[in-house]
């Protein structure tokens, strides 16, 4: 099909039968649109990108030159006009969103009392927060309708110009800030094509957080199809791993909402769907931290948990490793029999997961000195009753009895809680190795001196001294 006009006329008119003709004296022309272009440059100082897709013809018809010239201007202005048209409108769409959410924030650090910020436990904190990681969901979804393909470093400032920066003021007890009011923070992380996890929070003494999923919706468009915060809404009443994402609480010692550490895109699963790691700590006070590892597939409507389970590590002692294949995170254990300061990172673990396309398999956690572990089963197993005979020789159970006992007299928490003390040695003090088959294990309550014979793989305790 060829675009015809004649000269000095500009009512176009479709020729299908006559291919474009070759300049001629009398001023008539057949352009393509890259000669349209080239003239147009030459003539008007006009430079254009040659883009014939936006023209759905092989050639532009015939043209004299200054009609060819008229009418692209005349197409170029029409499409400039929608465009623009278009721009605004995704244009007001960002301010809107923007407008929302900082109601939201205002909301959110004028509401408590005296017009301080909110506190988390307050009731209307969850339906604020709710609306704000609405909003987050969306203004996410209409950057990726509106930017293309982004790389990953780009994907990490999605939302750049969505809240206010920070509000800190230097802190009076040293050399950085203290902030005294809700502040929002959050990135987009790509697991498959088209397929993205937001997480953001918001934070002011400590973080609350969120993941949820953007992807393609039925009419191709970005939308966020799932929220986490949704799912543990139905999980809370059972206190379970996915209800503490709706935990909220003031803040208070080892006891807080989850923000979101890291998410790290998977290999797909063997059924093609695609999977992450959500790696979240309970935003607390106190030296111990306790973390959540979450593995997820994500369906096409929704994110299953492959495995979830919570972990304790020691603030500034973040410990993550992933091959690939193999997870391996730094942990601090928690012994039965005795236990240890919220800054001391003893008794430290390592645990380990294994992820394949088949699935997600947990092999456990294994302390760093295993004797630590030794000792604290055979002290448990005593302590609560057990037959420890395969554990220790008959001496050394009657020696660890008798020092219980001991203890015991002198312990006052059975009679001010009423309840039994389960730490019997109470606090860990020092680990050591004696040789090549003994240790020392120092508590409040006693220093232990162990020897140990290996029988089947197994520790066999032959003898201990107990101060």
């Amino acid at each position: 099909m060829y675009f015809c006009l004649r000269p000095n006329c500009l009512n176009p008119k479709w020729n299908v039968d006559r291919p474009p003709q070759p300049l001629s004296d009398s001023g008539r022309v057949c352009l393509s649109l890259a000669t349209i272009q080239t003239e147009m440059s030459r003539e008007r100082g006009i430079i254009l990108r040659r883009r014939a897709s936006i023209f759905r013809t092989k050639h532009f018809g015939q043209l004299d030159r200054t009609s060819a010239v008229v009418w692209v201007v005349f197409l170029f202005l029409c499409l400039f006009h929608q465009g623009a048209a278009h721009c605004a409108e995704q244009q007001h769409g960002f301010d809107q969103l923007r407008s929302d959410h900082n109601k939201v924030l205002k909301e959110m650090n004028t509401s408590g009392k005296n017009g301080a910020p909110i506190e988390l436990d307050d009731q209307r904190t969850p339906a604020l927060l709710e609306s704000g990681w609405m909003l987050a969901g969306q203004w996410a979804a209409l950057y990726l309708n509106t930017h293309g393909s982004l790389t990953a470093d780009q994907l990490k400032r999605v939302f750049v110009g969505f809240a206010p920066p920070p509000h800190g003021v230097k802190s009076k007890f040293g050399d950085f800030l203290e902030y005294d009011s809700y502040a929002f923070a959050g990135t987009v992380i790509r697991i498959a094509p088209s397929v993205y996890v937001v997480q953001s929070c918001y934070w002011k003494d400590f973080a609350t957080g969120d993941f949820l999923i953007v992807t393609r919706g039925k009419d191709g468009s970005f939308q966020p199809l799932w929220n986490i915060k949704d799912v543990a809404k139905q999980h809370y009443p059972e206190r379970d791993e996915i209800g503490r994402w709706v935990h909220l609480t003031r803040r208070a010692y080892y006891n807080g909402p989850l923000d979101v550490k890291r998410v790290i895109p998977l290999p797909v699963a063997r059924n093609g769907h695609p999977r992450f790691i959500v790696d979240a700590v309970q935003n607390a006070d106190g030296g111990t931290a306790l973390a959540q590892l979450s593995v997820w597939e994500w369906t096409g409507t929704e994110s299953v948990p492959l495995l979830i389970k919570t972990y304790e590590y020691v603030w500034g002692e973040d410990s993550f490793h992933f091959d690939g294949n193999t997870l391996r995170i730094g942990t601090k254990e928690d012994p039965i029999s005795y236990f240890s300061c919220g800054e001391c990172s003893d008794p430290k673990g390592i645990w380990t997961v294994r992820i394949t396309p088949e699935g997600v398999d947990d092999l456990g956690h294994r302390f760093v000195n295993p004797e630590m572990k030794w000792a604290d089963d055979l002290l448990s197993a005593i302590g609560n009753g057990k037959d420890a005979s395969e554990m220790a020789r008959p001496q050394v159970i009657e020696a660890i009895k008798s020092a219980m006992a001991e203890v015991a007299k002198t312990d006052t928490q059975p009679a001010e809680t009423k309840e039994p003390n389960p730490y019997t040695w109470g606090m860990f003090a020092g680990f050591r190795r004696i040789g090549n088959d003994g240790f020392a294990m120092d508590f409040d309550e006693a220093k232990m001196r162990f020897s140990y014979l290996v029988r089947d793989g197994k520790p066999y305790f032959t003898h201990i001294s107990i101060e």
